[in-house]
């Protein structure tokens, strides 16, 4: 970002795509040259990597956007929920080697945050649908009960998602998630999670596997 120097107010530094200078006393301003050195293989294999990340959060982004819970540090450093959702995914679900890169959708998140996680969860595909059930720890308290699940599935050929961003609550165990006629055969990749009633916390997601 250019600042402004001098009693004339000149500026110093970028602009977009423009580079602003002093020199004799004279503001210079020129356009930001291009290299012509081709990317080495290590900047095409973070390309690829970062545009496999994308690709996996962009179609669930709303998903996302309340799934990973933004600390004060990170909104303070600029970072929101979609950020962090790649970053996490780039360095931790990402696989293979430059053109061959892929999501390994068991190590992937679709939540982070400090909630507990779903336990002795489980999914079953009927003819309309999903039916997600879970487990209950025998300490909850009053505001564990009252969590709410996320149910997702997500289609990667279609680059689509299907979702439920406040069900059914975790001391129900059970929740359905229906599913449009055309995408019951599609494959798909299912997660859970849950989020508090204040919609302040989120619990990780969990994978719970694939069908078709």
């Amino acid at each position: 970002m250019a600042t402004r120097i001098g009693p004339f107010g000149f500026l110093n530094g970028k602009v977009g795509n423009m580079v602003y200078y002093v020199k004799d006393g004279k503001q210079i301003v020129r356009g930001k040259g291009k290299t012509t050195t081709p990317p080495s293989a290590a900047q095409l294999q973070n390309r690829a990597e970062m545009a496999a990340a994308v690709a996996f959060v962009k179609p669930v982004v709303e998903f996302v956007n309340v799934g990973f819970t933004v600390s004060k540090q990170d909104f303070e450093s600029g970072k929101g929920s979609f950020n962090l959702a790649v970053g996490y995914n780039k360095i931790n679900a990402v696989t293979g080697i430059n053109p061959d890169v892929t999501i390994d959708y068991a190590k992937a998140l679709v939540a982070k945050g400090q909630l507990k996680m779903a336990i002795d969860s489980d999914v079953e595909l009927k003819t309309n649908g999903l039916q997600f059930t879970w487990g209950m720890a025998s300490n909850g308290d009053w505001l564990y009960d009252q969590d709410e699940v996320m149910m997702l599935a997500y289609f990667p050929e279609l680059k689509q998602g299907i979702y439920e961003l406040a069900g059914a609550k975790r001391r129900d165990c059970t929740d359905f998630l229906f599913l449009p006629a055309e995408l019951i055969t599609e494959h798909m990749e299912v997660y859970i999670s849950f989020v508090s009633s204040n919609r302040k916390k989120t619990a990780n997601s969990t994978y719970l596997g694939r069908f078709n």
